[in-house]
């Protein structure tokens, strides 16, 4: 029997998912899906930024979480550092993401509505 045969879901070592350039970003921006739930639309993935990296002005139509886990990231002249938390409501249109040092953040999307 394995260490989590009784944890019920999935548990599984983030290390062994590679890295893959994020469709639609500038180069170096890359993701490891956790999870995608092609249904609902919920997913669940890191996304690393390099030195210097970006992710351009977009828009969510669903609630989108962010934990930052390493560097830290500017949007809108506001910081975000590792054990930041932040939460992006539904409808919202995200400023650019810039990162001077590099930055990994957890993101979690589902298509819940928090009021």
């Amino acid at each position: 029997m394995s260490e989590h045969a009784h944890i019920q879901g999935c548990a599984f070592q983030t290390g062994d998912i590679n890295w893959q350039e994020m469709r639609g970003m500038p180069p170096g921006v890359e993701v490891k899906i956790l999870r995608m739930d092609v249904r609902s639309g919920a997913k669940t993935m890191l996304v690393k930024l390099p030195p210097g990296g970006q992710i351009f002005a977009h828009r969510h139509d669903v609630v989108i979480q962010h934990y930052v886990v390493e560097g830290e990231y500017v949007t809108k002249g506001q910081r975000f550092g590792v054990g930041t938390y932040r939460m992006i409501p539904q409808g919202s249109d995200v400023p650019t993401i810039n990162s001077a040092q590099g930055v990994t953040f957890l993101l979690v999307s589902d298509p819940v509505v928090v009021t």
